[in-house]
């Protein structure tokens, strides 16, 4: 998501950036009116001799108006920071930036006179994370330097050259609930976040030597946004009732401060659950902050037409939660991103949109098409807009606001607000279902095991964000916050914005990262892991769910390392487990191959048995689990859901339970199911001398059972009738000899519609139980 605040004569302007695939532009000193077209007459390539997967690019326009630029570089197994500069429509010679190959996450570089500056990253070093920089000095880089506290773990910096030097802000974890840190020149670094409330994404500026800090914090089920001005004054809070978060701020050259932010309401429609996004603004000016109030809506390609039918909308791998800010002429504008069609496909590009916030009646215009993750400056008179084509060129080049044209007004109708979490969901103390397995007692834990953050490149929504909504909002107990190791399903498209895309390994270390950090056993449990994302030689898709729960949780890349036999290895050998995903796969025969996801948010996979049950005849040892396969920002409610039967609420003993098949699938529904084959609970393998006992205990928070049909060896032997909250069933099969596999289906009254794409409801009207495998002797 994209964070940028310009002003072109001010003395300092600020920009701020966050964790995904990010383009970065910050302004240090005021410039000429016409300096910079001299150094980008044209549309150029800032990395043109790049071989790998560039991302996180950011961009600062010098005093004399040249341009240089710092990005991240993934490729073979590396990771490095790089940088160049325009002059004269010249490019100088990429460098190294980065001290060695690492983990490295946001760089910023901030100008400072003609070429000086300094470039600002995150990086991980002997298991901490912490704040680093280096100083350009008269066009030679400084050896780099510690920025943060030692020892502390410090995340997502803001930087800004004032006149008393560089100021930098970050997330202080190291303190509980963490903190908002702010580093002096001169090394002092001070808390200036409130001490009671967890707080993120800092950002920065400098309003005529006085300094500004906002962040947001999260305040039990939403975020705020809150700004304080440095060296005196309390908190102010910026934002309203609605949830709201990734605030940017602007510096006016006539002395107001001009701050954006994206703020969401729950909806519901047709069954379904999402948000609906908007930009919010509210202005400093004689020493009090305004109301907010909306810009602009964002709807458009992040919320499904529902009227008068539901629609599909589609990833994109761009940002279309990252508002910013510019000064143009001594206009403040907002612009933003978003795909160019609502409901196009996730590889097609985006268009920068913007409109002047001096007038009230103003009308979003396009500025731009054609690039994705979006960025723009205004160095004096001009407007700068960059970001990356299909082929990951990064490309900057002027536009032109005159230019700009009138956008098409967009709406969608038939969402309700809603309030999360529903009064059905969760568990009182004393109240959580538990049952007796081998003698020992077990509890039911509610999991959605394939969600989608900022991470993956088309989906959208912080993972703390995430972790947040999935344990307070939709109030479940276990997460696999997991990310596509590459998408090289999209690259026969050449035209598409996802060629050669990786996970990179700083993406993959935050993921690992936040999931530790959000376990709190007892409470909520996120299960590091990652999507295998490969084919088989049919062309279909056969990719795994990876979940770890041990010390280690290793990742390969399937464009590096196209070779199962050596994933399975590899999981196996760290204590994983794997899940398949979609409705086609290739199961082996592994320890490691642990469950089959019948249901997700693209679809109930089992309502067309056939490759299931082919599987389950085929006597593979696999239990049933259900997914949001989330890129919605919804974890828990976007479609399935996983119940887990365990003694506790650990990592290690969910992942056991993942491993032994003490899991039952529905598609969103807190369906409590436990069913046995002669007292041997399910997903267990048993032997039986005669007769099979199958037994089920069905109940519903709310919505009447109605059926519960017996499936063994594909064919329904038995369906019941239900009537009411609760349902109890014994059915006595005389089988033959052999191998055999039952399980239950559980209806519940209701529908669950197949809409498009990866919209459903949200708490469907199925559930199945993991299978029986029983040989009769």
């Amino acid at each position: 998501m994209a964070k940028t605040a310009w002003s072109s004569s001010f003395l300092s302007g600020d920009g701020h950036s966050c964790p995904s695939n990010i383009l970065i532009a910050t302004l240090g000193l005021a410039f000429a009116l016409t300096a910079t077209a001299q150094h980008i007459p044209r549309p150029l390539i800032v990395n043109p001799d790049h071989h790998g997967f560039p991302t996180q690019p950011s961009f600062d326009v010098q005093s004399d108006g040249s341009v240089r630029f710092v990005w991240n570089t993934y490729a073979n197994h590396r990771e490095r920071l790089y940088t160049t500069s325009f002059r004269d429509g010249k490019r100088s010679r990429t460098q190294i930036l980065s001290p060695e190959d690492g983990v490295y996450w946001m760089p910023q570089y901030v100008a400072d006179g003609v070429n000086s500056g300094w470039a600002v990253w995150q990086t991980r070093r002997d298991g901490v994370w912490r704040i680093e920089g280096r100083r350009l000095e008269d066009g030679f880089w400084e050896p780099t330097e510690l920025l943060s506290t030692r020892g502390s773990d410090a995340l997502t910096p803001d930087a800004v050259v004032t006149s008393a030097g560089l100021l930098t802000a970050w997330e202080d974890v190291s303190v509980q609930p963490q903190r908002i840190a702010v580093r002096r020149e001169d090394g002092r670094v001070e808390h200036v976040s409130p001490e009671e409330k967890p707080c993120y994404r800092p950002a920065l500026a400098d309003r005529g030597g006085k300094l500004w800090v906002l962040w947001d914090c999260y305040e039990g089920l939403d975020y705020a946004v809150y700004a304080r001005k440095l060296d005196g004054g309390a908190p102010t809070k910026l934002s309203g009732d609605s949830n709201a978060m990734d605030a940017v701020v602007l510096a006016l050259g006539d002395g107001r401060l001009v701050a954006a932010w994206v703020a969401e309401d729950g909806v519901l429609g047709k069954g379904a659950i999402d948000q609906r996004h908007r930009i919010e603004v509210a202005t400093l000016e004689g020493g009090r902050w305004s109301e907010p109030r909306v810009a602009a809506d964002l709807a458009h390609s992040l919320l499904s037409r529902v009227e008068p039918t539901v629609t599909a909308i589609w990833g994109f791998a761009g940002h279309r939660l990252s508002p910013m800010l510019i000064e143009q002429s001594g206009r403040p504008w907002l612009l933003w991103e978003r795909k160019l069609t609502s409901e196009g496909r996730s590889t097609d590009p985006g268009a920068l949109l913007g409109m002047p916030l001096d007038r009230a009646d103003a009308q979003p215009v396009r500025i731009d098409s054609g690039l994705v993750q979006y960025d723009a400056a205004t160095p004096g008179a001009e407007l700068l807009v960059a970001g990356f084509d299909p082929t990951h060129n990064l490309v900057v080049q002027r536009a032109e606001l005159g230019d700009a044209q009138p956008v098409e007004p967009f709406d969608v109708t038939g969402w309700q607000p809603i309030d999360l979490p529903l009064p059905h969901w969760g568990y009182e103390v004393g109240s959580r279902p538990s049952i007796e397995i081998d003698g020992k007692k077990h509890f039911l834990y509610w999991g959605d095991l394939h969600v989608h953050t900022t991470l993956t490149a088309d989906a959208e929504g912080e993972v703390d964000e995430l972790m947040h909504y999935a344990r307070d909002k939709a109030k479940i107990d276990v997460v696999v916050m997991q990310e596509n190791d590459a998408s090289s399903w999209l690259d026969a498209n050449d035209q598409g914005a996802y060629r050669n895309q990786v996970l990179t390994d700083s993406e993959y270390a935050l993921s690992v990262y936040f999931s530790r950090k959000y376990t709190e056993p007892g409470r909520f449990v996120a299960l590091p892991g990652w999507e295998w994302s490969d084919r088989t030689d049919d062309g279909n898709a056969n990719h795994r769910t990876v979940i770890f729960a041990g010390d280690t949780a290793p990742m390969i890349r399937h464009p590096e390392e196209d070779d199962f036999e050596a994933l399975c290895d590899m999981v196996e050998a760290a204590g994983g487990v794997m899940n398949s995903q979609h409705p086609t796969f290739r199961l082996v025969r592994r320890p490691c191959e642990g469950n089959i996801e019948v249901a997700a948010g693209w679809g109930v996979y089992i309502n067309d048995p056939a490759k299931i049950h082919s599987d389950l005849s085929a006597g593979f040892k696999v239990g049933f689990a259900a997914t949001s396969d989330g890129h919605r920002r919804n974890p828990g409610v976007g479609g399935g859901l996983t119940g887990f039967w365990a003694p506790e609420l650990t990592p290690a003993a969910m992942l056991q339970a993942l491993k032994e098949h003490r899991i039952y699938a529905t598609n969103g529904s807190r369906l409590v199911l436990d069913a046995r084959a002669n007292g041997a609970f399910m997903g267990t393998d048993m032997e039986a001398a005669g007769p099979v006992e199958l037994t089920l205990h069905a109940r519903s928070p709310q919505a009447k059972i109605v059926k519960a049909v017996l499936v063994r060896d594909g064919d329904e032997i038995f369906s019941a009738p239900g009537d009411g909250l609760q349902l109890d069933l014994r059915y006595e099969d005389q089988p033959g000899q052999g191998f055999h596999w039952y399980y239950w289906r559980v209806e519940l009254e209701g529908e669950s519609p197949d809409y498009p794409g990866n919209i459903k409801v949200a708490e469907g009207h199925l559930g199945w139980t993991s299978p029986h495998r029983v040989t009769v002797r």
